[in-house]
């Protein structure tokens, strides 16, 4: 089911998709902390098939974190350059001086 979750990409829902990944995360450290050795036949070949999709989902949750603090980075920049845009002469020393530039 996380696997799923991640692989939708709408910026819209990205609120209840954080909110079912955590559900799910959450379930899925009760449920590790519940398993204990000794390991049947079975049980070691079911583990075995969950490595690979272990790391499928470990991967799509970094690329998830990715994304979002791409857009954050990106929203922080939107923000700057729009103050710069309001006021530009905010950042320029007013203390009196005058540079020629012709000489």
């Amino acid at each position: 089911m996380l696997i799923r979750i991640l692989e939708v990409q709408d910026e819209e829902k990205r609120d209840s998709i954080i909110e079912k990944m955590d559900k799910l995360l959450d379930e899925r450290e009760t449920l590790k902390s519940s398993i204990q050795a000794p390991f049947t036949v079975e049980e070691l070949a079911f583990g075995q098939e969950l490595l690979p999709i272990e790391k499928l989902m470990t991967e799509k949750l970094e690329l998830f974190t990715k994304e979002i603090r791409f857009d954050i980075t990106d929203q922080q920049k939107k923000k700057v350059s729009l103050h710069a845009y309001m006021d530009p002469y905010a950042k320029v020393f007013r203390d009196g001086t005058f540079y020629d530039k012709k000489k």
